[in-house]
């Protein structure tokens, strides 16, 4: 359960998380992953991961006029 926290925060937490070491988390999660891939361990997780820092942030929804008709 995520709870009240939105996306966007855990994002940013993890991404600080993951860049602690000073160097960008997406490059650090490729390396883990081919890493992984070598020793021939699981990376669904990490994989999930890194689609989930690279995906877009979801935009707000516009706010419905009033009087505006669908």
């Amino acid at each position: 359960m995520i709870g009240t926290k939105k996306l966007g925060t855990i994002r940013k937490e993890i991404q600080q998380a993951l860049a602690s070491a000073g160097e960008d988390p997406i490059q650090r999660l490729e390396r883990q992953i081919a890493v992984a891939k070598r020793k021939g361990d699981g990376t669904e997780v990490m994989e999930g991961l890194k689609r989930f820092l690279q995906s877009p942030s979801k935009r707000s929804r516009a706010k419905s006029r009033v009087g505006a008709t669908r």
